[in-house]
């Protein structure tokens, strides 16, 4: 047999293999990603929220630490998430994408922790402690859920840290804008 034949039959035998590799492992990734899709689903189910695209809400929010509002609309606070997030460089009005998302999420994606005692923002911790409290308002009225409070669309959110008055909350309140219903008109759920 001349070694032209011996060369093209290596080769042919080569790219069979190969063939034949790529489709077992096509058929395994199939699998894989089958397995995957089912688990991110039970993941939603365990976790309360829904998957991506199951919902379009806004809500108006603003955050004051010590009588400081903290500036949302800073790139860094941006499309940090694909779930729920700020966009448009608009700092006052969160998107959500998904059903059953908390304002505990909203503040995990912008890597601040927040529970019903402390606010963790820029490696500082900001907790109750004598006069100096942790304060949730939504629409207006306190609201005791906090972390765990599941954003509704056209929710108006005030967190508000430290020693105010009450004057001073009513201001505060009075600073929560009103931009989501605009928002949830050019883009209704």
């Amino acid at each position: 047999m001349p070694r032209k034949d011996l060369g093209f039959y290596a080769i042919i035998l080569v790219l069979a293999a190969l063939l034949l590799w790529q489709w077992l492992s096509k058929a395994d990734f199939a699998a894989q990603i089958a397995e995957l899709e089912k688990d991110s689903k039970d993941l939603h189910l365990l976790s309360g929220i829904g998957p991506l695209r199951s919902a379009h809400l806004h809500a108006d929010v603003k955050v004051y630490i010590n009588g400081n509002p903290i500036d949302f609309s800073q790139q860094k606070y941006q499309l940090a998430a694909r779930y729920l997030h700020f966009e448009e460089g608009i700092g006052d009005v969160i998107h959500t994408h998904a059903a059953g998302l908390t304002i505990g999420y909203m503040f995990s994606s912008l890597g601040i922790d927040f529970d019903s005692n402390c606010i963790r923002f820029e490696s500082q911790s900001y907790c109750n402690d004598g006069n100096k409290k942790l304060k949730f308002y939504v629409n207006g009225q306190p609201n005791n859920r906090l972390d765990n409070y599941l954003i509704r669309n056209l929710d108006r959110i005030l967190v508000s840290y430290g020693a105010e008055s009450e004057a001073e909350i009513q201001k505060q309140l009075s600073s929560v804008t009103n931009l989501a219903p605009d928002y949830s008109a050019k883009n209704p759920s």
